[in-house]
């Protein structure tokens, strides 16, 4: 059998090394005497690593050439490098199709609208000039950016769903004259605010301008942005270019607390953080550094995740393609935009290969052994570094999968949360494309380590950034010690903020005394060079006996159980086990249901109050505990099921996805009590 198999791929696999019209083909070698993936330094005598392709340079990556040092030169050398190609791609709604804008109209409308800011709205040119953005990702999100860049004025993202107090103090904090709005909506909030500073509302959609103009008092102006754009030329103020230290954008922390601190990102900070992963695909994934790649946008541009994505792009001359919106249409979106780069959050891959699972169950017993089957050939060809959408198991099975995000992904990139070996595995298979997950922090740009184009396993978040250099901490009080390559991950390099704005004492607090910053993140240095995150320094509970638990860890091992949509753990150092607040999935609760209470139609959430479906997920989460090595005191002794899902809308998600644990505390306060008063502790 094995020799009819390896007959019947044979020929296909000379077609994807050597035929010139393959999809997506790559050799990967996989000898580790070619590069280390870390490299150790003494820096103050004191163990520093760094990334290990680079161990011998003088000092950390910090631009691609010594004539690229600004955003405005790495656009500049986009427009150059794709011959003035598409730039970015838009659609106005779910059922058009995407065009496309150049790169040099980007630059002229940017100009325009630039232009307009300072001699009609009497904006100064230079960085004391902040211009604030409060609206989901789109064309001319980015328009104001390049505006900003082009006479040195500073950006200052709003969340598209912060609360209004937050939105308050950032516009206060940062003295916003001039804000660019997406909808009727938002201005309506900001003039029900009354915010003072505010002076200059500008409206990307103009549908309902008529009803915020006639809920403006005082001395705010309502302005349609397009027409601002097409009034630049009657101004024709002289562009200020930057320079590599000034500011380029305040970004405010998504955080848990209800008061957000505005991280200062640089030129240089952001420039170091690109041409680091320029430098790490020239290495190992040249042939995505062209101007042909697309990236699709849907991550909020406020977080520094995705303004790295977007300027990754620009630096080799691809283009970005912004979503319709609407995260339901986002598959669709990306079916038409057919992008090359695809970046997520696990939560959302997890939701993608559970979809892609859950049908592959309802197909009968011969279309389920044959994917089944197909799997572990592609994955077998993974394991010997081969990464193909042109197989044979992919004609056969996996290109209709593929065909959700668009059929030419090449590029999956990862960050925000870790995510599982298993899942990582899945999506490479079943997709085909290389994989790199990274993982960083908006103080640090974004990027602190990243894993590489051709690792082949998982549970750990990489190898120092090209211009990261990294240390570990003592943190005894968690009994972690750095001389046993364990501690505080600590960063210093050219993509790390000089701090908070307008925070002298919160600033002080970030750094060490040799300028390292204080990530809060407790990492392990593994046998193979990589880093692994296992602890966090305020996200964990000591729990009455004393041990200390990290819900992070628990929350992503809970996640895969099938019954599970989202799921929040919580501990008190007063008991002895934890809690959790689940999520379940409707489809499989309401199956369970069917199975085990025939076809009565019971209402969802009385489903959910039943005593034998917290059982039935409780006993569920302890399975996929059990199977992935958690200890008794790590898994959860009760749970209490709601259909009201976490999200952005309802302040109980960050931005990037992350639950907001302060917040939903608060929101089942009386609930998790109860879980402690009525379940009795078992060990």
């Amino acid at each position: 059998m094995a020799q009819l198999i390896a007959q019947f791929e044979a020929p296909n696999l000379r077609n994807i090394f050597f035929h010139p019209q393959t999809k997506i083909s790559y050799w990967i070698d996989l000898c580790a005497d070619i590069l280390k993936a870390i490299g150790v330094v003494l820096f103050n005598n004191e163990r520093v690593y760094r990334c290990g392709y680079l161990v011998d340079t003088e000092s950390p990556v910090e631009q691609i050439s010594p004539d690229i040092t600004t955003l405005y030169e790495v656009f500049m050398h986009g427009l150059e490098v794709s011959g003035d190609g598409p730039c970015l791609w838009r659609r106005l709604s779910a059922k058009q199709p995407y065009h496309s804008m150049k790169y040099s109209e980007v630059l002229e409308q940017s100009r325009k609208f630039g232009s307009t800011l300072i001699g009609k709205l009497n904006h100064k040119a230079g960085n004391e000039t902040r211009i604030g953005i409060y609206s989901k990702n789109c064309v001319e999100w980015f328009l104001t950016a390049m505006a900003c860049i082009q006479y040195s004025m500073v950006i200052v993202p709003l969340y598209d769903t912060l609360g209004p107090e937050a939105v308050k103090f950032i516009i206060e904090h940062c003295e916003l004259s001039s804000i660019v709005v997406s909808d009727s909506e938002k201005a309506k909030k900001l003039l029900s605010a009354n915010i003072e500073c505010v002076k200059n509302i500008i409206l990307i959609d103009t549908t309902n301008i008529g009803e915020v103009i006639n809920l403006v008092t005082g001395q705010v102006k309502i302005y349609a942005f397009q027409d601002l754009v097409s009034q630049g030329d009657e101004y024709s103020s002289e562009i200020v270019l930057p320079k590599p230290d000034d500011i380029y954008i305040i970004c405010f922390t998504s955080g848990t607390t209800n008061i957000p601190k505005g991280v200062i990102i640089t030129h240089r900070n952001l420039n170091a953080n690109i041409s680091s992963y320029h430098f790490m695909l020239k290495t190992f994934f040249p042939d995505f550094l062209t101007p042909g790649q697309i990236q699709i946008s849907y991550m909020p541009l406020a977080h520094m995740g995705e303004q790295d994505s977007h300027w990754c792009m620009f630096i080799s001359g691809g283009s970005v393609g912004y979503y319709s919106g609407n995260m339901l249409e986002l598959l669709n979106d990306a079916q038409d935009l057919r992008p090359t780069l695809f970046p997520a959050v696990p939560r959302i891959l997890n939701k993608i290969c559970g979809e892609i699972q859950e049908n592959v169950k309802k197909q009968n017993f011969l279309v389920r052994s044959l994917y089944h089957f197909a799997y572990q050939r592609k994955l077998s060809l993974f394991k010997k570094g081969i990464i193909t959408t042109d197989s044979i198991w992919d004609r056969i099975i996996f290109s209709k999968f593929q065909k959700l995000l668009g059929g030419r992904v090449q590029l999956v990139g990862i960050g925000a949360a870790p995510a599982s070996a298993k899942i990582l595995e899945t999506v490479r298979v079943i997709f085909g494309v290389v994989l790199i997950e990274a993982y960083g922090q908006t103080e640090c740009s974004g990027m602190i380590t990243t894993t590489w184009p051709d690792e082949k396993e998982g549970n750990h978040c990489g190898s120092p950034f090209g211009c990261t250099l990294l240390k570990l901490a003592d943190v005894p009080e968690l009994d972690y010690y750095a001389d046993k390559g364990k501690g505080e991950i600590m960063v210093k390099g050219p993509h790390v903020t000089q701090g908070y704005f307008k925070d002298p004492e919160k600033t002080a607090e970030l750094f060490d005394d040799q300028g390292f910053l204080h990530t809060g993140d407790i990492g392990e240095i593994l046998p193979n060079g990589t880093i692994k995150l296992i602890d966090r320094k305020k996200n964990i509970f000591k729990l009455a006996q004393g041990e200390y638990v990290a819900p992070d860890k628990i929350e992503n091992v809970y996640s895969f159980a099938p019954c599970v949509q989202q799921i929040f753990v919580d501990g008190d150092s007063l008991e002895r086990f934890l809690v959790a607040i689940v999520v379940p999935v409707e489809s499989v609760m309401k199956n369970w249901f069917k199975e085990n209470f025939g076809d009565s139609e019971k209402p969802y959430k009385e489903i959910l109050t039943m005593k034998e479906a917290k059982d039935y997920v409780l006993n569920e989460l302890q399975k996929i505990g059990k199977e992935n090595n958690l200890n008794s005191i790590e898994q959860v002794k009760a749970v209490h099921l709601t259909c009201e899902a976490f999200s952005m809308e309802n302040g109980l998600l960050t931005p990037t996805m992350k639950i907001k644990r302060a917040q939903l505390r608060k929101l089942y306060r009386q609930i998790i009590t109860g879980l402690y008063k009525t379940t009795p502790y078992k060990k």
